[in-house]
Protein backbone atom coordinates (compact mmCIF):
# COMPACT_ATOMS: atom_id res chain seq x y z
CA UNK A 1 0.00 0.00 0.00
CA UNK A 2 2.94 2.32 0.68
CA UNK A 3 4.13 1.92 -2.90
CA UNK A 4 0.74 2.89 -4.31
CA UNK A 5 0.56 5.91 -2.01
CA UNK A 6 4.03 6.97 -3.14
CA UNK A 7 2.91 6.72 -6.75
CA UNK A 8 -0.11 8.88 -5.93
CA UNK A 9 2.03 11.47 -4.14
CA UNK A 10 4.47 11.71 -7.05
CA UNK A 11 1.73 12.20 -9.62
CA UNK A 12 -0.21 14.64 -7.43
CA UNK A 13 3.01 16.65 -7.10
CA UNK A 14 3.48 16.53 -10.87
CA UNK A 15 -0.06 17.77 -11.45
CA UNK A 16 0.32 20.46 -8.78
CA UNK A 17 3.58 21.78 -10.23
CA UNK A 18 2.08 21.73 -13.70
CA UNK A 19 -1.07 23.58 -12.64
CA UNK A 20 0.91 26.17 -10.67
CA UNK A 21 3.20 26.69 -13.65
CA UNK A 22 0.17 27.12 -15.91
CA UNK A 23 -1.16 29.72 -13.49
CA UNK A 24 2.09 31.64 -13.76
CA UNK A 25 1.98 31.55 -17.56
CA UNK A 26 -1.66 32.62 -17.72
CA UNK A 27 -1.08 35.37 -15.18
CA UNK A 28 1.77 36.69 -17.31
CA UNK A 29 -0.41 36.61 -20.43
CA UNK A 30 -3.22 38.41 -18.60
CA UNK A 31 -0.84 41.20 -17.58
CA UNK A 32 1.27 41.34 -20.74
CA UNK A 33 -0.13 41.42 -24.25
CA UNK A 34 3.21 42.36 -25.83
CA UNK A 35 6.85 42.82 -24.94
CA UNK A 36 6.67 46.57 -25.35
CA UNK A 37 9.33 47.83 -22.93
CA UNK A 38 12.22 46.80 -20.68
CA UNK A 39 9.94 46.08 -17.72
CA UNK A 40 7.82 43.61 -19.68
CA UNK A 41 11.01 41.96 -20.92
CA UNK A 42 12.29 41.74 -17.33
CA UNK A 43 9.02 40.08 -16.27
CA UNK A 44 9.37 37.69 -19.20
CA UNK A 45 12.91 36.79 -18.14
CA UNK A 46 11.77 36.12 -14.57
CA UNK A 47 8.95 33.92 -15.88
CA UNK A 48 11.31 32.02 -18.20
CA UNK A 49 13.74 31.40 -15.32
CA UNK A 50 10.98 30.07 -13.12
CA UNK A 51 9.63 27.84 -15.89
CA UNK A 52 13.09 26.43 -16.56
CA UNK A 53 13.58 25.52 -12.90
CA UNK A 54 10.09 24.01 -12.73
CA UNK A 55 10.89 21.91 -15.80
CA UNK A 56 13.91 20.49 -14.00
CA UNK A 57 11.75 19.70 -10.97
CA UNK A 58 9.26 17.94 -13.26
CA UNK A 59 12.05 15.84 -14.75
CA UNK A 60 13.02 14.67 -11.27
CA UNK A 61 9.40 13.98 -10.32
CA UNK A 62 8.69 12.09 -13.53
CA UNK A 63 11.87 10.07 -13.06
CA UNK A 64 10.64 9.11 -9.60
CA UNK A 65 7.23 8.35 -11.11
CA UNK A 66 8.86 6.06 -13.66
CA UNK A 67 10.71 4.09 -11.01
CA UNK A 68 7.71 3.81 -8.68
CA UNK A 69 5.43 3.06 -11.64
CA UNK A 70 7.59 0.13 -12.70
CA UNK A 71 7.49 -1.19 -9.14
CA UNK A 72 3.68 -0.88 -9.03
CA UNK A 73 3.36 -2.69 -12.37
CA UNK A 74 5.65 -5.48 -11.17
CA UNK A 75 3.60 -5.88 -8.01
CA UNK A 76 0.09 -5.63 -9.50
CA UNK A 77 0.44 -6.62 -13.16
CA UNK A 78 -2.29 -5.33 -15.48
CA UNK A 79 -4.23 -3.39 -12.82
CA UNK A 80 -0.97 -1.66 -11.87
CA UNK A 81 -0.29 -0.92 -15.52
CA UNK A 82 -3.76 0.59 -15.90
CA UNK A 83 -3.16 2.81 -12.86
CA UNK A 84 0.23 3.99 -14.14
CA UNK A 85 -1.16 4.67 -17.62
CA UNK A 86 -4.08 6.66 -16.18
CA UNK A 87 -1.76 8.77 -14.04
CA UNK A 88 0.53 9.39 -17.00
CA UNK A 89 -2.37 10.36 -19.25
CA UNK A 90 -3.41 13.06 -16.78
CA UNK A 91 0.12 14.46 -16.61
CA UNK A 92 0.48 14.17 -20.40
CA UNK A 93 -2.74 16.12 -20.95
CA UNK A 94 -1.57 18.85 -18.61
CA UNK A 95 1.81 18.89 -20.33
CA UNK A 96 0.34 19.27 -23.80
CA UNK A 97 -1.89 22.12 -22.69
CA UNK A 98 1.06 23.69 -20.85
CA UNK A 99 3.16 23.52 -24.01
CA UNK A 100 0.45 25.34 -25.97
CA UNK A 101 0.20 28.16 -23.40
CA UNK A 102 3.98 28.35 -23.16
CA UNK A 103 4.16 28.74 -26.95
CA UNK A 104 1.74 31.65 -26.73
CA UNK A 105 3.98 33.32 -24.15
CA UNK A 106 7.05 32.81 -26.33
CA UNK A 107 5.22 34.19 -29.37
CA UNK A 108 4.11 37.59 -28.08
CA UNK A 109 4.55 40.63 -30.31
CA UNK A 110 7.57 42.78 -29.53
CA UNK A 111 7.76 46.58 -29.59
CA UNK A 112 11.25 47.16 -31.00
CA UNK A 113 14.08 45.37 -32.80
CA UNK A 114 16.39 45.63 -29.77
CA UNK A 115 13.79 44.05 -27.51
CA UNK A 116 12.95 41.46 -30.19
CA UNK A 117 16.52 40.16 -30.33
CA UNK A 118 16.79 39.82 -26.55
CA UNK A 119 13.31 38.24 -26.37
CA UNK A 120 14.32 35.76 -29.06
CA UNK A 121 17.51 34.86 -27.18
CA UNK A 122 15.66 34.33 -23.90
CA UNK A 123 13.02 32.24 -25.69
CA UNK A 124 15.69 30.12 -27.36
CA UNK A 125 17.48 29.56 -24.04
CA UNK A 126 14.16 28.63 -22.42
CA UNK A 127 13.61 25.87 -24.99
CA UNK A 128 17.14 24.61 -25.62
CA UNK A 129 19.03 24.85 -22.32
CA UNK A 130 18.51 23.35 -18.88
CA UNK A 131 19.50 26.44 -16.88
CA UNK A 132 18.92 30.13 -17.60
CA UNK A 133 21.99 32.13 -18.63
CA UNK A 134 20.34 35.51 -19.14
Amino acid sequence: MLLEMLLGVVYVLCATVSLWSLGQLKGFLAATSAISDRSSLARYKALARLQMYLALAMIVLMGAGLIVGIMVIRRHGLPGLALVIAANLVVLGLGLYHKKVEGTVRGLPVGSDALAEEYRQVSETWVKKALPDF
